[in-house]
């Protein structure tokens, strides 16, 4: 992970909000260590998510979030910008399921969005460049979608990476249980979202 003097910035690209990222992949936190978030092409980040086979996903049923806070106690530093993602189904054979019951789908920032998400990319590398130290956090998270069958007690998800227009997808994360991930108060809150299709 990219880490300056005055910015420390933890990738943490997973469906939903995994404590430390402890389920990143060995492959996803070299993929991670090579982005760095404040000059990666907004346009050219995408992310792959693994859902149950009776998930569908939509556009902006899943976002992309950038953050930043920093600075001393009497001035701090935010700076959060949180956009929808754009959803497709993934071409035949692009990435491999890690299972017989996982759809993936292609998440990507569509042009207004990406323009919001640049100007929040630029709104930190201001304030480091002004010598704020600071902690800033990439995350992609499952918000909303509906089912065509009743979910199981687990709603696994795994999570893959790209970071340029022309690169792969990388795995970062393998089939994490999200209703764990999130604790009672928040599963009970992603289930009566997740209505029939």
């Amino acid at each position: 992970m990219r880490v300056s003097k005055h910015i420390a910035f933890l990738l943490c690209c997973i469906a939903v909000a995994v404590p430390a990222c402890t389920a990143v992949t060995p492959a996803g936190l070299i993929a991670a260590s090579r982005l760095d978030p404040l000059s990666a092409p907004a346009d050219e980040i995408a992310v792959a998510l693994g859902v149950p086979q009776s998930v569908r996903l939509g556009p902006g049923d899943a976002v992309l979030r950038i953050a930043f806070r920093g600075g001393a106690a009497a001035s701090t530093v935010q700076i959060e910008e949180e956009v929808p993602l754009q959803i497709a189904a993934q071409p035949d054979g692009a990435i491999a399921p890690n299972s017989p019951d996982e759809r993936v789908f292609i998440a990507s920032l569509g042009p207004e969005d990406a323009a919001r998400f640049s100007a929040a990319q630029r709104a930190i590398q201001l304030a480091r460049a002004q010598g704020v130290e600071g902690k800033g956090t990439l995350t992609a998270e499952v918000v909303d979608g509906c089912l065509t069958a009743p979910l199981a007690a687990e709603f696994p998800i795994s999570t893959w990476l790209r970071s340029s227009g022309d690169g792969r997808f990388v795995p970062l994360t393998r089939q994490i249980d999200a209703f764990q991930s999130l604790g009672p108060e928040g599963a009970t809150a992603l289930r009566s979202r997740l209505a029939p299709c």
